[in-house]
C-alpha cells in the first residue's frame, strides 16, 4: 500500500508540474528524479508520454510503485522529493519578458513565470497626428514670423 500511495503522490505532483509552470518549478527535483530513473532503466519513451498527456499516467504509475517496493533508497529519494514538491514555498519574485512588434504600436506581449498576457495597443493614428498639428503650428508660425 505505501508503495502504491507513494507512486500515486508522486505522479500527481508531477502531473501538475506538467501544467503549471509554478508547481514546475517547485517539483524540479521530484522531476529529476524521475526523470534520471526511467532513463537510467530503459524506459524513458513511456515518461515522455506522460508529459506529453498526464492524464494518461497509468504506466508511470505502476512502474514507479514497483520502482519503490523493488529499491529502498530510491523509495526513500521519491518520498523526500515528493514532500519537497510540495511543501516548498513559492517563490515571492517573478521574472517578465517582453516583446514587442510594431514601433508606433501593435501586439504586445508579457510572460513570466506566473502568467502570460497578450494586450493590443493602437497607437498608430495618435503619434502621427500629433506631429502633423505640430509641424502645422510651426510652418503657420514661421510664415507668420517672415512677414
Amino acid at each position: 500500500m505505501r508503495s502504491e500511495r507513494l507512486a500515486s503522490e508522486a505522479v500527481a505532483v508531477l502531473a501538475t508540474a506538467v501544467t503549471d509552470p509554478v508547481a514546475d518549478e517547485r517539483a524540479a527535483g521530484l522531476h529529476d528524479l524521475v526523470r534520471h530513473w526511467f532513463l537510467a532503466n530503459g524506459r524513458f519513451p513511456v515518461y515522455e508520454l506522460f508529459t506529453e498527456n498526464p492524464a494518461d499516467d497509468s504506466l508511470v504509475r505502476a512502474l514507479l510503485r514497483q520502482a519503490v517496493e523493488r529499491d529502498e533508497t530510491f523509495a526513500r529519494s521519491l518520498a523526500a522529493a515528493v514532500h519537497e514538491a510540495r511543501t516548498a514555498p513559492q517563490a515571492a519574485s517573478s521574472s517578465a519578458h517582453v516583446n514587442v512588434s510594431g514601433a508606433t504600436g501593435g501586439r504586445y506581449q508579457t510572460a513570466g513565470r506566473d502568467m502570460r498576457r497578450n494586450v493590443d495597443i493602437d497607437l498608430g493614428g495618435l503619434v502621427p497626428a500629433v506631429a502633423a498639428i505640430l509641424i502645422l503650428i510651426l510652418v503657420v508660425v514661421l510664415v507668420l514670423a517672415l512677414r
